[in-house]
C-alpha cells in the first residue's frame, strides 16, 4: 500500500494540470456540501440545548373554542404548574423584551430575557464565570438589579476575568453582572441570543404600557399574562404519553380562575417540542426551516454528483490513455486486483486533497456567511447569532463526502481500464489508433457522463434562477405605500419608564417639533410600521357576530393592529378609499369615542362586500383574557403590505394612538425631495431636531424609510436564499463546463493525427472546427432536452418554497438553457480552434 501511495504521488507530480483540475473539482463539490451542511446543522439540526433535549417541551395555553387563540401564562399559573406532579420534573419561566443596553454613546438595542432562577439548570447550563440567579432575586417585585451576561456579550466587552461585579446600564438603569453564561448557550432559541438575562423580579421595573398589553407587566397581578414556560418531562414520560397528566394540570389552572369559565372560554394546556426559532406564546411550525434545509442539502448533493461525474470522466479518459502502461504491467505479472488497487489509491489521494481543500473552502464560506448575517443583525439593531463553526458531524460529513466521491469516480474507471485484451491494447496503443470509433459514439459512457452533468446543471441553474427571480420580485413588489423622501425615528419610552400620560405628552411634543422642522411636509406617529420586523395582531369580528361554539373556530379574522396619529396615511402615502381618517382630537385624547380605520382587505374579509362604514367591530387581544373592545369603522384605506412574505398578508386595523398606548413608537416624517447622497445629512438633522426638542428622548435610531425597508429581516432572508441557490447553480455550471472542456480537449488530443491528415490534404480550419464542435453541440442539445424535463420537475418540487414565481417560469428556463448552451459551445470551440493551429507535420509525428 505504501508503494502504491508513493507511485500515486509521483503520477500527480507528473501531471500537475490534471491534478489541479481534479482537486479543484473535488474541493468545490465537497466544499459546497460541507458549507451547506454547516448551515443546515446550525439552523435545523443541532440541538439548541445539548442536555437530554428530548425531555424538553414548551407549554402553551389556548381557548378550547379556538385553538389558535394562545396567550402567555401568568405567574400564578407558572407557580401552579411548577408544583410537584406526575408530568414535569421542573418548569421554568421566561419573558422576552427589547431594551437599550449601554450608555448613550454606546447604546445598542438588544434582547433581554427575564428568567426564573431554575431556567439555567433546567436547560443544563453551568456558568462560565460567577453564578446564576437566586430564588430571592427571581421573586416578583424583588427588584434586585443583577444580570447574567451572554458569553458573546462578555467577549465584546473585553472578556476580562473581573467582568463579574461590573455594572452595565439597561434602559438607563445600572445592573450588576453576577455571572457569565457558557459559550454557545442561547437559551431556548437557535438564532436569538440575548445579551443579558435578568431575573423575573425585575420585570416590573422595565415595563411600560404598550399596544399589545392591556396594562404594565406586573407579575403580582393574576391577570398579567407575560410568561413563556418550558418544562422538562419526568423520566418515564414522553410527549405522546402526556395527555393524562396534562388533564390534571388543566383542572389545576381552571381552579385558579374560580372554575366558572364558560365552555368556550376554558383553556386547554398543550405541550410540544420547543420551536427552534420562535419565542411566541403559541406553538410554532418549523416546517419552513426544514423545507429550506432539505432543499439546500438536495441541491448541494446534486453539485457533488456533478463533481463526481466530472472526475469520473476525467479519470476514465486518463486511464484510457494509460492502457498501454496497464497492459504492460499485466503482461509482466501484475494482477488486475493490484492495478485496480493502485487506481483506487490514486483516487483516494485525490479525494483527501480535495476534501482538505473543500474544508478550507467551507470554512471560508461559513465565515463570510456568519459575518454577513451578524452585520445585517447589527444594522437591524437586533440581536441575532449564527454559529457556523464546524463540529464533529460536519467533519464526519466531509470525510463521508470524500469517501463517496472516491468510490463513485475511481472504481468504475479502474474496473474498465483492466478489461481490454492485453495484446490488443499494446498493439492499438502502439499504432496510435485506439478505439476511436467507440469514443465517438454518441452514447458512449464518457459522453453520457458529460450529458448527465449538463442535464443536472440545467436543472440546478434553473432552480437557482427561480429563487433569484423570487428575491428580485420580493425586493421590487408593489408595497402599496411610499418610501421616497421619508425618514423614520424609533423611540422607546420603556427605557425611561414613563407612565402613560407622560409618554403621550412627550410623543406629541416630538411630533409637533418634527412637523415644524425645516424641509418637513408632514409627520405622524405609529406603534408599528411596515417592514420593521415587528407586528401586533388582534382577532377582529363584526360586533353582531355571535361567540363561537365550543368546538368551532373563532369568528372574524386576524388583523394587523396599530395605533396611529392623525395624518399617518398621508405621510405613508396610502390613499383613503372611503370615509375619513382620525381627527387630532380622536388621535390624542383617550376619552374620545373608539373609532377605527380598516383597509380594503380586512373590510372584504369581515363584511364580504357589504358597506363597512358605520359598522362596529369587536377586537380581541389574543394575549389577554379581558373583554373585547368595540370600535366604529369611520374610514377605509387601500390595502398595503406589512412585510415581504409571499403568503396572503392579513388586513390592517388602525385605531387612534390614544386608544393604543405603547412604549415604542415610530415617528414617520415626509420631507422635501432628498437625494440619495443627502440622506445621511437629512437623518442627522432630524436626530438633532428631536434631541433639541427633548434632550432625554430615548431615541434608538433614525434612518431613511427606504433603507429600513431594505434591511427587513424577512426580505434579507429571501434574498440570501436566492443568492445561495444561485451560487449553487453557478457552481454546477462551472463544474459542468469544466467537464465539457476537459473531455473536448482530450478528444481533440486523441484525434491529433486525424486532424493533421485532414489539414494536410486541404481541409480548412473552419471545417475542422465545425467537425469537432458539431458533435459537442448535438450532445449539449440532447442534454438540454433531458435537463429541461428535470428542471420542470425540480420546479414542481420547489413550488412551495418559491416567492411569487411560477415553477415553470419560461424566462428562468430560457436564460438557464441559453447560458448553459453558450458555455458548452465555448467549451467545445476553444479546443477545436486550438487544434487547427497545429503544424500538420508535427501532428503526424505526435503519436
Amino acid at each position: 500500500m505504501l508503494q502504491d501511495l508513493r507511485y500515486a504521488l509521483r503520477q500527480l507530480r507528473e501531471t500537475p494540470g490534471f491534478a489541479a483540475v481534479a482537486i479543484l473539482t473535488l474541493a468545490l463539490g465537497i466544499g459546497v456540501n460541507a458549507a451547506v451542511f454547516s448551515l443546515v446543522d446550525a439552523i435545523a439540526l443541532r440541538p439548541v440545548n445539548a442536555v437530554r433535549p428530548h425531555e424538553l417541551v414548551s407549554l402553551h395555553t389556548a381557548r378550547q373554542a379556538a385553538h389558535r387563540d394562545y396567550r402567555p401564562f401568568s405567574y400564578a399559573e407558572f407557580t401552579a404548574l411548577r408544583e410537584p406532579g406526575p408530568a414535569f420534573a421542573d418548569v421554568a419561566a421566561m419573558h422576552f423584551m427589547l431594551a437599550g443596553v449601554g450608555r448613550d454613546d454606546d447604546l445598542r438595542r438588544s434582547a433581554v430575557f427575564f428568567t426564573s432562577e431554575n431556567a439555567f439548570a433546567l436547560l443544563g447550563a453551568q456558568p462560565e464565570l460567577g453564578r446564576f440567579f437566586s430564588a430571592t432575586e427571581a421573586r416578583p417585585g424583588a427588584d434586585i438589579p443583577v444580570a447574567v451576561a451572554s458569553h458573546g456579550f462578555w467577549r465584546r466587552r473585553g472578556g476580562r476575568l473581573d467582568f463579574v461585579g461590573s455594572t452595565v446600564r439597561v434602559n438607563g438603569r445600572p445592573v450588576t453582572i453576577v455571572g457569565v453564561a457558557p459559550a454557545g448557550f442561547t437559551g431556548i432559541n437557535a438564532l436569538v441570543s440575548p445579551d443579558l438575562w435578568l431575573p423575573l423580579g425585575m420585570v416590573g421595573q422595565f415595563s411600560a404600557p404598550s399596544a399589545d398589553r392591556a396594562h404594565a407587566t406586573d407579575l403580582t397581578r393574576a391577570d398579567t399574562y407575560a410568561l413563556t414556560l418550558i418544562a422538562r418531562l419526568q423520566p418515564d414520560l414522553t410527549p405522546a404519553t402526556l395527555a393524562g397528566p396534562l388533564g390534571v394540570l388543566e383542572r389545576r389552572l381552571e381552579a385558579l380562575r374560580g372554575g366558572a369559565s364558560a365552555p368556550n372560554e376554558r383553556r386547554a394546556l398543550q405541550a410540544g417540542p420547543p420551536s427552534r426559532l420562535s419565542i411566541g406564546a403559541g406553538p410554532a411550525d418549523d416546517s419552513g426551516v426544514r423545507v429550506f434545509a432539505v432543499l439546500l442539502l438536495g441541491m448541494a448533493a446534486v453539485v457533488l454528483i456533478i463533481a463526481s461525474l466530472n472526475l469520473a470522466n476525467m479519470l476514465l479518459a486518463r486511464n484510457t490513455a494509460r492502457q498501454r502502461e496497464f497492459a504492460i504491467r499485466l503482461s509482466l505479472g501484475a494482477t488486475r486486483r493490484q492495478v485496480v488497487r493502485q487506481l483506487l489509491v490514486e483516487g483516494l489521494l485525490l479525494a483527501l486533497l480535495g476534501g482538505a481543500g473543500g474544508l478550507l473552502a467551507a470554512n471560508w464560506a461559513n465565515e463570510l456567511l456568519a459575518h454577513t448575517f451578524n452585520a445585517r443583525a447589527q444594522a437591524m439593531n437586533f440581536p441575532l447569532t449564527l454559529d457556523l463553526q464546524p463540529e464533529g458531524r460536519v467533519l464526519a460529513a466531509t470525510v463521508l463526502y470524500a469517501l463517496v466521491a472516491t468510490v463513485s469516480f475511481s472504481l468504475l474507471p479502474a474496473l474498465r481500464c483492466v478489461r481490454p485484451d492485453i495484446a490488443a491494447a499494446i498493439r492499438l496503443a502502439s499504432a496510435g489508433v485506439g478505439p476511436a470509433d467507440r469514443w465517438n459514439r454518441f452514447f458512449s459512457l464518457r459522453h453520457c457522463l458529460v450529458m448527465g452533468q449538463l442535464a443536472l446543471s440545467l436543472a440546478l441553474l434553473f432552480a437557482g434562477g427561480l429563487f433569484l427571480r423570487g428575491a428580485l420580485k420580493a425586493a421590487h413588489v408593489d408595497r402599496g405605500f411610499h418610501t421616497e423622501n421619508r425618514l423614520v425615528a424609533e423611540i422607546d419610552f420603556a427605557m425611561t419608564r414613563d407612565d402613560e400620560p407622560t409618554m403621550r405628552r412627550r410623543s406629541q411634543a416630538v411630533l409637533q417639533r418634527a412637523a415644524r422642522a425645516a424641509g418637513v411636509r408632514q409627520a405622524a406617529l405609529t406603534t408599528t410600521l411596515p417592514y420593521t420586523d415587528m407586528e401586533i395582531t388582534r382577532r377582529v369580528a363584526p360586533a353582531e357576530t355571535a361567540p363561537a361554539a365550543p368546538d368551532a373556530p373563532p369568528p372574524g379574522s386576524d388583523g394587523l393592529f396599530a395605533g396611529i396619529s392623525s395624518g399617518y396615511f398621508q405621510v405613508l402615502g396610502v390613499p383613503v378609499v372611503r370615509g375619513r381618517v382620525f381627527t387630532e382630537a380622536e388621535a390624542d385624547l383617550a376619552g374620545t369615542a373608539p373609532v377605527a380605520v380598516v383597509d380594503t382587505r380586512l373590510a372584504e374579509t369581515l363584511f364580504s362586500g357589504a358597506d363597512p362604514l358605520g359598522r362596529r367591530i369587536r377586537c380581541v387581544d389574543p394575549v389577554d383574557d379581558t373583554a373585547p373592545v368595540e370600535f366604529e369603522i369611520v374610514g377605509i384605506v387601500a390595502a398595503h403590505r406589512h412585510g415581504p412574505q409571499k403568503e396572503e398578508f392579513p388586513g390592517h386595523l388602525y385605531v387612534p394612538l390614544a386608544h393604543a398606548p405603547a412604549a415604542q413608537v415610530f415617528l414617520l416624517v415626509h420631507t422635501d425631495k432628498i437625494e440619495r447622497t443627502a440622506e445621511a445629512a437629512a437623518t442627522e438633522a432630524l436626530r438633532e431636531e428631536l434631541r433639541a426638542s427633548d434632550p432625554a428622548l430615548p431615541l434608538l435610531r433614525a434612518v431613511p424609510f427606504g433603507r429600513l425597508v431594505e434591511r427587513n429581516m424577512n426580505l434579507w432572508l429571501i434574498q440570501l436564499g436566492g443568492a445561495i441557490f444561485t451560487l449553487l447553480g453557478a457552481t454546477a455550471l462551472f463544474l459542468a463546463v469544466l467537464g465539457v472542456y476537459g473531455i473536448s480537449s482530450y478528444a481533440v488530443l486523441r484525434r491529433t493525427r486525424e486532424i493533421g491528415i485532414r489539414i494536410a490534404v486541404g481541409a480548412q480550419p473552419r471545417e475542422v472546427v465545425r467537425l469537432v464542435v458539431r458533435q459537442g453541440l448535438k450532445q449539449a442539445l440532447f442534454a438540454l432536452a433531458v435537463g429541461a424535463a428535470l428542471a420542470l420537475l425540480a420546479g414542481r418540487i420547489l413550488s412551495s418554497a418559491l416567492y411569487d414565481v411560477s415553477p415553470a417560469d419560461p424566462l428562468s428556463l430560457g436564460l438557464a438553457a441559453g447560458i448553459l448552451a453558450t458555455a458548452s459551445l465555448l467549451a467545445n470551440w476553444i479546443p477545436a480552434r486550438r487544434a487547427t493551429r497545429v503544424d500538420p507535420l508535427v501532428a503526424l509525428r505526435a503519436e
